[in-house]
């Protein structure tokens, strides 16, 4: 920051301390140059922006502790937060992956699958994602690669796909399907040794209302994720719990896993894919719990309660990329795409 934009910004806190000098203001505005937003969103912006936080933040909405947030000078021009839910995301109504377990109705209502039209006329769901916004889905870029297979649609609220119905003690709501309008990978994709395994979906119709079924997941804004955190992770997937199975499971599975450090996970990855990079992660799990085959593009997920927000959320720090063959070999970790290291890349390629 220049002195020129340090003189401005610095103006903006005054007029800003001017205009908030009652916290009984139930919808106090931000000046131009700043955005109401949640304090950890606000970190996060900061940090994205190379610059430290500021104490000096005011309320706004004071009910719903939010701050005003100084906005760096890309976000002034464009800012998509809004098109992610970002309080109203991560939350499960439910209180395999390889050697996995049957999830329950709801565990994980931003679970996707994407249904791609194969040559011989079929349709097949190779892939997973995740919802992260009513338009949005969240996968990894080689599921939009994949020879003789073209992505038709995306199937939200399933559980069994063997099944018409989803029903136990009760009934789940009907899967909904959704024609795809545009599929982008990141430009940086490799296919080879699978960096910047990241894209997003977008789907012809905005899902019409969030049910517990049917939620989006959280992106990790204002969390720090290196890869070297020592923590427990969950997957979830149809992808095969046998390696030497001819196809996936039908039930929903999931599963714990332990994160692995980066450096010692890149010394038991095969030369083609090495070296990882800050903008992977590593996680094994125990017993040959992992993902496999048709789990690609599915989340690793953590639960965090962030200060500013009432209730412990669920967040996708990665999502799958690639892992050992056969799936679960203890010798060797999968790899996530790190979800935090493309926060902006995902904010520059969302639109209303």
């Amino acid at each position: 920051m220049d002195v020129t934009d340090f003189l401005l910004l610095l103006s903006v806190f005054f007029k800003l301390a001017m205009q908030t000098t009652s916290a009984k203001e139930e919808d106090s505005g931000c000046v131009d140059g700043m955005s109401c937003m949640s304090l950890a969103e606000c970190s996060a912006q900061l940090r994205s922006w190379q610059q430290n936080e500021s104490d000096i933040l005011f309320r706004c909405n004071y009910g719903k502790q939010k701050v005003c947030c100084p906005l760096s000078p890309r976000t002034r021009e464009k800012s998509n937060m809004d098109l992610l839910p970002n309080e109203k995301c991560g939350l499960t109504s439910a209180s395999k992956i390889s050697s996995g377990h049957n999830a329950t109705f709801g565990q994980f209502p931003w679970m996707a699958l994407l249904g791609s039209r194969l040559s011989n006329g079929g349709l097949r769901f190779i892939c997973g994602g995740t919802l992260i916004s009513d338009q949005y889905i969240l996968t990894a870029a080689h599921c939009l690669h994949i020879v003789n297979a073209t992505l038709e649609i995306i199937r939200l609220g399933e559980h069994n796909l063997d099944t018409v119905e989803d029903c136990e003690d009760y009934c789940s709501d009907p899967v909904q399907d959704y024609q795809v309008e545009m599929a982008v990978s990141h430009k940086e994709f490799d296919i080879h040794n699978l960096k910047n395994d990241i894209a997003l979906i977008r789907l012809h119709t905005k899902v019409p209302q969030y049910t517990d079924y049917i939620r989006p997941i959280c992106l990790p804004f204002g969390i720090n994720i290196t890869g070297e955190e020592e923590t427990k992770y969950q997957i979830a997937g149809w992808g095969k719990t046998d390696f030497y199975e001819p196809k996936g499971s039908a039930v929903l599975q999931f599963a714990t896993v332990n994160s692995v450090p980066l450096e010692d996970c890149n010394s038991r990855q095969a030369a083609e894919v090495r070296p990882l990079g800050d903008t992977q992660l590593c996680a094994a799990g125990n017993s040959g719990e992992d993902a496999c085959k048709g789990d690609s593009g599915g989340p690793l997920m953590d639960v965090v309660q962030l200060p500013t927000r009432r209730t412990a959320q669920i967040f996708q720090v990665g999502l799958v990329s690639f892992g050992s063959i056969p799936c679960g070999a203890q010798t060797t970790p999968s790899v996530y795409t790190r979800v935090s290291a493309y926060l902006e890349w995902i904010l520059d390629h969302i639109t209303e």
